[in-house]
């Protein structure tokens, strides 16, 4: 019996040794000296891991340079690294520095750029510890050519985890995909700093055109506690910026901090239905829109809950300015003809801050949220400031809106904007599309009650002073005769009482 339990033990300890190998990447080559290129001797290491399972391949404090690729058929998925499935990757934290090298992909040929870690049909790998510098102001894009290389692309798989890293300076589309079908992904405790046009240094990186920190499809994404920022927001937003894009059902987002984007965080039914997506506590400063939807298949149950979202004023580009936009996908009106393919239902929007930093009036208009196509949701307990065009919006779409309840929520020291053209409101609501189509659905039970429209701000700076400004009224309606009725307003409180509900008729 003493002989069994003895074996028993063994075979636990051998087991657990098994389970906890560590692969010191110096140890295959790799001198970390930030001049050499170790890219060989990682991939080695990675390779000799896929003979132990759960393996760690470990980076020692060093600056460990990535100086070549492989190319494949697919210019899209060249690689640095390939990664193989149940494997760790651990560092020092930012003494363990993964770098790209300089001008790796100065080649006008599309096909030159790689992703330094690269993997499809993968599961069980996570990252932790580690400073991965992708030296974007030295490998910045030409023009006319398109450059993806990621820090880390996966297509398919499954049960990812990301935690305790810090990627900056990205040139390519994205510092982090993952892509295609699969579930269990989790970043947390992260840092991203800088891509897409602003890279890091003094020059712009002005060829690269679509830029988002984070791309996700997998569903059951958790993207939790991190901090994504562009660092000089003036450089960074005269381009196109994204924050997180959630593309799968029932992920998550919550307690992230995300500065300088536009827009802050996407969510997106590019692929399939999505359904059950959460974002929640996030900190959303200085970005030209919060989050914003993109629709090519139908959303529904979503919820948007108690983040803080700031909108700064647009650098190069004209831009709508937004907290939360749901874009109405007419062609007549909208120039991105599949931003809104589908209806959304059941989407919750409640207890959100929105507030416009803007200062200056000559500033483009600004609203709370640009809403349509929603059907049976709910806009309860949210807090917006500072506009000087809408604190919400609803305009009419292909698809219509209905049964929309807008309760509870606070409006507060609103200013008129200089398009003396245009009208101002705590609430604007149109619909020229059914006005235009025969059979259009049209707005139907769209009700406010008890919000508060405090007065509106109504000094302006001394340089503005002497310029026409456009009207403002408490709620502007412009809808066909049929419609009319179907929009209600009860037991809401206006601190003006010259700021009244103004309606016409668009028939």
């Amino acid at each position: 019996m003493l002989k069994a339990c003895c074996f028993f033990v063994l075979t636990i300890f051998f087991g657990l040794s098994a389970f906890s190998k560590t692969l010191n990447v110096t140890k295959f080559g790799a001198r970390g000296n930030g001049k050499t290129d170790d890219t060989k001797a990682i991939q080695a290491a990675i390779n000799a891991a896929v003979n132990y399972p759960n393996a760690t391949v470990y980076f020692p404090a060093g600056i460990y340079l990535i100086d070549s690729y492989t190319k494949t058929s697919v210019y899209l998925i060249n690689y640095c690294l390939k990664l193989h499935s149940n494997i760790s990757f651990r560092g020092d934290g930012s003494k363990s520095v993964i770098k790209l090298a300089s001008h790796i992909f100065d080649s006008r040929d599309t096909m030159a750029n790689a992703h330094i870690f690269y993997g499809t049909n993968i599961k069980h790998v996570q990252f932790t510890g580690l400073l991965v510098d992708m030296n974007g102001a030295n490998n910045l894009v030409p023009s006319g050519i398109i450059k993806n290389n990621m820090t880390l692309f996966v297509e398919n798989g499954s049960d990812i985890s990301i935690s305790n890293i810090t990627i900056k300076n990205c040139s390519g589309s994205n510092m982090i995909a993952i892509r295609g079908t699969g579930h269990g992904l989790l970043i947390k405790n992260c840092s991203f700093y800088n891509g897409g046009n602003y890279v890091g240094g003094a020059t712009p990186n002005r060829y690269q055109t679509d830029f988002s920190f984070l791309y996700c499809t997998w569903d059951s994404t958790k993207i939790v506690n991190n901090r994504l920022e562009q660092q000089n927001p003036d450089i960074a937003l005269s381009n196109y910026t994204g924050g997180i894009e959630l593309h799968g059902s029932y992920s998550y987002a919550g307690q992230n901090t995300i500065i300088g984007c536009n827009p802050g965080l996407y969510i997106s039914s590019t692929a399939h239905v999505l359904k059950g997506v959460v974002v929640a506590n996030n900190k959303i400063r200085q970005c030209l829109r919060g989050i914003a939807f993109w629709i090519q298949h139908p959303i529904t149950d979503i919820t948007i809950s108690n983040n803080y979202i700031s909108i700064t004023y647009p650098r190069l580009l004209k831009q709508k300015l937004s907290g939360i936009e749901i874009p109405n996908g007419n062609a007549m009106e909208y120039s991105d003809r599949q931003a809104n393919n589908a209806m959304l239902n059941n989407i919750t929007i409640v207890n959100n801050t929105i507030t416009s930093l803007l200062t200056e009036d000559k500033i483009d208009k600004t609203s709370g949220m640009i809403l349509h196509s929603l059907q049976n949701s709910t806009i309860k307990s949210n807090t917006i400031s500072g506009m000087n065009y809408g604190g919400i919006v609803m305009e009419g779409s292909k698809w219509g809106m209905r049964s929309v309840m807008i309760r509870n929520n606070k409006f507060n020291y609103f200013k008129r904007n200089n398009d003396i053209q245009a009208v101002g409101g705590y609430v604007i609501i149109t619909d020229s599309y059914s006005s235009k189509v025969t059979g259009a659905p049209g707005l139907k039970n769209i009700i406010f009650t008890q919000n508060i429209f405090n007065k509106k701000i109504t000094t302006i700076s001394s340089n503005q002073q002497n310029k026409k400004q456009g009207k403002f009224f408490g709620a502007f309606i412009a809808l066909p005769s049929k419609m009319m009725n179907e929009i209600h307003f009860d037991k809401n409180e206006f601190s003006d009482k010259k700021e009244t509900i103004v309606s016409v008729k668009t028939d």
